[in-house]
């Protein structure tokens, strides 16, 4: 037993020593071992912070691609006629197609419902109408466009001609003249584009 202590005590006596012994050669190296792993930590950071992680949902990779889509051709038309604000066409298109999922849009290139016949195409589509300010699910003839770019063209005509004065520059008085004059019968209309265009600053479109 005697042995056994004597040992134990020795080896503290190593373990006291070697930590000592440690010690001192951080302070004789002037803490350069303490800077390196601070320094290795600094770096580590920096790298992380250079390269964030992608946390996009699918769903928000879809709703970006549906903007870019149809803001290049929005954007083009705005820059040759300037009848409807950028802003005010992505927005319409959001909500009018739900994003691009609508049987409408998937089917007939138009994102806007617009009811009629376009160069003498047109199909029927179910539809949600406010009739009485009661919502109704009615059955109605819908515009067929060849591709987004001519829905995009034929939108802004017929909203220049009907809906919006000219030289709107504003997306929340267009966005407010939209419902006044009745492109649509839904009475939240206006504040569903401004609420779109605020969320996702398609606003920014506007000044190119």
């Amino acid at each position: 037993m005697a042995k056994k202590k004597r040992r134990t005590k020795k080896n503290n006596s190593q373990g006291v020593a070697t930590i000592i012994f440690l010690l001192a050669l951080l302070v004789i190296g002037g803490g350069m071992g303490v800077r390196y792993v601070m320094n290795q930590v600094i770096a580590d950071r920096q790298v992380q912070t250079s390269q964030p992680a992608n946390t996009e949902t699918p769903e928000q990779r879809q709703q970006h691609r549906f903007i870019n889509s149809v803001a290049q051709p929005a954007v083009n038309v705005y820059q040759a006629n300037h009848q409807v604000l950028p802003s005010i066409v992505i927005a319409q298109a959001i909500v009018e197609s739900n994003w691009g999922h609508s049987q409408l849009y998937q089917e007939a290139n138009n994102p806007f419902g617009i009811k009629g016949s376009y160069n003498g195409h047109t199909r029927s589509f179910p539809t949600n109408e406010y009739i009485n300010g009661k919502e109704e699910r009615i059955n109605a003839n819908f515009r067929v466009y060849p591709n987004l770019k001519a829905a995009i063209l034929d939108h802004d005509q017929v909203v220049a001609q009907q809906f919006l004065p000219p030289h709107v520059t504003n997306y929340r008085t267009a966005a407010k003249l939209l419902q006044q004059n009745g492109y649509a019968t839904d009475p939240t209309y206006a504040k569903k584009l401004i609420n779109v265009i605020n969320t996702y600053t398609l606003n920014r479109f506007d000044g190119y």
